[in-house]
């Protein structure tokens, strides 16, 4: 009986064995095929072409096709002024500041665009930063005011409107 037993033994040992190696071997495999790096020949690779847009500064002026309806402060020196020539769609940026808080100037563009029919989608309106959000036709509009003061009496405005 003691035959059978240690031949059992030895079989079940060998199973044991014969199944930690067939793990060593796939976990070898595994580790070795994630390891191999595919290496693409420079003539397969693709360049990534540029998309960045063309920017024209206009210095202290509004930017060609601005809309002339949008009210900005009389007297104004824009901090920026630029289009981006993107394709098939420009945006035109305007940045000053204002001698309005931030308050006064979230009323005025928002009664502005309301009264203009555009199309308000965002608004929010804190102490700090206010911001709008709105289409109409083809064209949107982002309104961006933040305080520039730390007693609030001034605020930056920047009014982008995307034509497409």
């Amino acid at each position: 009986m003691e035959d059978i037993e240690q031949i059992s033994h030895k079989k079940i040992i060998a199973i044991g064995v014969s199944i930690v190696v067939i793990i060593a071997i796939a976990f070898f495999a595994i580790y070795k095929q994630k390891g191999d790096e595919v290496v693409v020949p420079v003539a397969e690779q693709k360049v990534a072409t540029s998309t960045a847009p063309q920017k024209t500064e206009f210095g202290a002026n509004k930017p060609a096709g601005f809309p002339t309806d949008i009210p900005v402060e009389k007297d104004i020196k824009f901090d920026q002024s630029y289009s981006l020539d993107y394709k098939g769609q420009k945006q035109l940026t305007i940045v000053f500041l204002s001698a309005k808080t931030v308050k006064e100037n979230f009323t005025l563009y928002a009664d502005f665009l309301k009264k203009q029919n555009w199309n308000l989608s965002k608004e929010y309106e804190g102490p700090k930063v206010s911001s709008l959000y709105g289409t109409k036709e083809s064209n949107d509009i982002n309104v961006t005011i933040s305080g520039s003061t730390t007693d609030g009496s001034k605020s930056q405005v920047s009014i982008s409107v995307l034509k497409k």
